[in-house]
């Protein structure tokens, strides 16, 4: 007999084997309170973040007053409960003038209440750091996809654009687009003119950095095996565009709006701190840390340590937890959650 005869044929694979090794792994659910262990720097920086949420969003039932009203305490007093006390020696305090009880911040060197402007200053930093983000980069996103796929002098013309402006300094690009729009812009029913200013003003410093990184991830989808699919079955560039490719971009931009969210907040207070931000008396962690309150820091410790505590820790926060968020939704370590 030949080798090849007596050569046995190799068993059969039954269906079970196979089912087992090309079964799909079950997907694993996500439970806040494992990640919470695995990530509890990530979990103490969301805490942060919705205390400083829900204090700005509860103001008006935390024993605040109007942060912008006058006469709540004797200028430049400091931190106190029960007040009286301290309030009886000043000369204002029998002119039936009706001051506050409780003044857990202190007070200005104008006689506003300083828990009110912080609790109210958080509206204002976290509105545009938000609205600032989410229009960098869902516009970054859309110009990424849209050059990308129509190539030639329409990508090469839109990345050199980016790269202008990202050679500009953020401060001094956010100043020149404030002095040249800001005259221009209407109000709007959430944002008052100001507002809308800077919130473009920083969107234009955001959206290049962002249109880079989608870029690049864009060119990687594309060639990737169900694009290829895609096209062979007929789909036009548009439905590969918005049904394909863009469902798959969405982790990262969550991880961008994260990471940028705090250097937004960042960039309004030095607006802000500048005197080019937010309206003249509106209550913002900037503002007070700016004009005429930095002549009183030596003489009222409280005006520069609780608006900065509230900067440092929403900014500290929305760092870390975007820290914590990027690896969660890194592909390579989606085993840990």
């Amino acid at each position: 007999m030949s080798q090849e005869e007596t050569t046995t044929a190799p068993e059969p694979v039954s269906t079970e084997a196979l089912e087992l090794e090309y079964a799909l792994p079950p997907k694993q659910r996500f439970n806040p309170f494992r990640w919470a262990r695995r990530e509890p720097f990530g979990a103490f920086g969301l805490l942060l973040i919705i205390i400083v949420a829900v204090g700005s969003g509860a103001a008006p039932i935390l024993n605040t007053v109007d942060p912008q009203a006058f006469a709540t305490g004797a200028p430049l007093s400091g931190p106190c409960i029960n007040c009286s006390n301290s309030d009886v020696n000043h000369r204002a305090y029998n002119e039936n003038v009706n001051w506050r009880e409780h003044r857990l911040f202190g007070v200005t060197s104008r006689g506003r209440d300083l828990w009110s402007r912080v609790l109210y200053g958080g509206r204002v930093s976290l509105k545009i750091g938000v609205v600032t983000v989410l229009i960098g980069t869902l516009a970054g996103t859309v110009l990424a996809l849209v050059s990308t796929y129509a190539g030639g002098i329409v990508d090469f013309t839109v990345g050199r654009l980016a790269d202008m402006i990202i050679a500009i300094p953020g401060i001094l690009l956010a100043l020149t687009l404030h002095t040249a729009i800001g005259e221009d812009l209407p109000d709007l029913p959430a944002l008052s003119r100001q507002e809308f200013t800077i919130t473009l003003a920083i969107s234009a410093f955001f959206l290049p950095g962002t249109y880079r990184i989608m870029r690049g991830m864009v060119l990687e989808l594309r060639e990737s095996q169900y694009v290829e699919a895609a096209q062979v079955v007929g789909a036009n560039a548009f439905r590969i565009m918005w049904r394909h490719i863009s469902p798959n971009m969405f982790g990262l931009m969550i991880v961008i709006t994260s990471i940028s969210l705090p250097a937004a907040i960042l960039t309004e207070a030095s607006l802000s701190f500048l005197g080019i931000g937010v309206e003249r008396g509106t209550p913002s962690w900037g503002a007070d840390l700016s004009g005429d309150s930095r002549q009183f820091f030596q003489q009222g410790w409280w005006l520069a340590v609780f608006p900065g505590l509230a900067l440092s820790m929403t900014v500290f926060g929305f760092n870390i937890f975007g820290d914590a968020l990027r690896d969660t939704l890194d592909p390579r370590l989606r085993g840990r959650i």
